[in-house]
């Protein structure tokens, strides 16, 4: 199976979707009454109702995302000639899913995770055929999993169900991962490597945001202004965020004040030097743009030679770690920490940000000043 962009030809109710993705099969089967080039119908409908219908998908690269998905598992149908409406279990024969899923694993080493990211589109694919009317059963079946409800977990309390959730009795059992963020002294280790002040003013504004690689090198130029006396922390709205949903972080006045004053000197220079504006920023050494999905910034920070790992995703999740731990000693607070947390992180639900709180209550240092204090304290040392 092949992926096609559409070019603004591709119209659905007469409006143009450019750089939509369209599976073709690349062989012939007269069994399946398929031919190479023929369009998959069943995954370009299923597509248009992932991506489009249902709005929660904004961000083409997301729409590619699924249907890599579906090419690996069609074009594995394609390869060993099985038909993707064959799902009968017949206590022999492994169900066709199953078989997939396992050739992920030992014959293309895809791992536990990916594997998984695969699985839940295709579980989702085969709800819509069955929705369509395209198949009578589903290649899965679902079983009962305990989630560990303790105590002291957030919304604990709100559970009725005692911890058991439905699960798709296909989906592999991953390991949980640990969150690994700096510590306060790993973090001044940090910023006293960093001789190149642009690179400083980037890693600053991660750990006091928790932005994502993308946003930051896509951050606004237009975002940037001089504090308003009294004020404490600059509101600032962002919308090249996963997934395009705007959201609203805070800097803090002592970055913003540094970060207004590179816009009026390194980074004004270096477009007069170059004869070139761009909307963006942070500019690179020679003063072009970032590329959103290089690896230039992973470089900057790998470059520094530090005896611990840095990179963007560690930068923002030692945001999130700090910042609720701190937070969450307030005694005064008129707002819910985790919440807080997770508008600022951007997480369209508050599981997702659970993971900080969890880690929090585990933690066993006593970092007594607040998060944002902390950064600007050891910036100004």
């Amino acid at each position: 199976m092949i992926i096609i962009k559409s070019t603004s030809d591709f119209k659905i109710k007469g409006y143009p979707i450019p750089d939509f993705p369209l599976l073709t099969w690349s062989t012939n089967d007269k069994r399946l009454g398929i031919e190479a080039g023929m369009l998959f119908k069943e995954g370009l409908d299923y597509l248009i109702y992932e991506c489009l219908k249902r709005g929660r998908v904004k961000s083409k690269k997301s729409w590619h995302t699924y249907a890599r998905h579906l090419t690996s598992f069609f074009s594995f149908c394609e390869d060993n000639d099985q038909d993707w409406k064959d799902i009968k279990d017949d206590g022999v024969n492994e169900m066709l899913v199953a078989v997939y899923r396992d050739s992920c694993l030992e014959d293309f080493g895809i791992s536990v995770n990916s594997t998984n990211q695969y699985l839940r589109t295709i579980i989702r694919f085969y709800k819509h055929a069955a929705g369509r009317g395209w198949i009578n059963s589903l290649p899965f079946s679902l079983e009962d999993v305990k989630a560990d409800l303790n105590q002291h977990s957030f919304l604990a309390h709100t559970a009725t169900n005692g911890g058991v959730t439905a699960s798709t009795d296909i989906m592999l059992k991953t390991k949980k991962i640990p969150i690994k963020f700096l510590q306060i002294e790993e973090v001044k280790t940090l910023l006293e490597a960093i001789k190149n002040p642009t690179l400083k003013l980037m890693v600053q504004l991660c750990l006091q945001t928790g932005i994502r690689k993308k946003e930051l090198l896509l951050f606004p130029l237009d975002a940037i202004r001089k504090p308003r006396v009294g004020e404490l922390l600059c509101r600032v709205d962002i919308d090249r965020t996963k997934g395009e949903n705007e959201r609203s972080i805070d800097i803090p006045v002592p970055l913003m004040n540094k970060l207004w004053g590179y816009v009026n000197t390194i980074r004004f220079q270096q477009e007069e030097n170059n004869k070139k504006q761009s909307e963006y920023l942070f500019l690179t050494s020679i003063g072009e743009e970032w590329e959103a999905d290089g690896d230039g910034f992973n470089k900057a920070l790998k470059a520094l030679k530090l005896p611990f790992i840095v990179n963007p995703h560690k930068l923002r999740h030692t945001y999130a770690t700090h910042m609720l731990k701190n937070l969450q000693k307030a005694k005064s607070l008129k707002f819910n920490p985790l919440m807080y947390v997770q508008a600022r992180l951007g997480h369209s639900s508050t599981t997702t940000t659970m993971k900080y709180l969890h880690l929090v209550n585990d933690l066993l240092d006593d970092v007594t000043i607040e998060w944002q204090d902390a950064i600007n304290e050891l910036e100004a040392a």
